[in-house]
């Protein structure tokens, strides 16, 4: 049950923490071209490539 929790726990920190990498590096672009920034946007931008990523690592893990 420990090592369950810990892993649950482990997931999390690497989700939060690859959002907020990802919501950085959005917000220096537009910060960069003078565009608006929303979080929302940028959570998106999150959720497409955490998508992809799992979609694409099956894919070429299969290959």
């Amino acid at each position: 049950m420990v090592d369950f929790i810990a892993t649950l726990i482990a997931l999390v920190v690497y989700n939060c923490l690859s959002w907020l990498a990802t919501v950085w590096i959005i917000k220096l672009i537009t910060l960069c071209f003078d565009w608006s920034f929303s979080p929302l946007t940028a959570t998106g931008i999150w959720l497409i490539t955490a998508l992809a990523r799992s979609v694409f690592k099956n894919w070429y893990n299969n290959k």
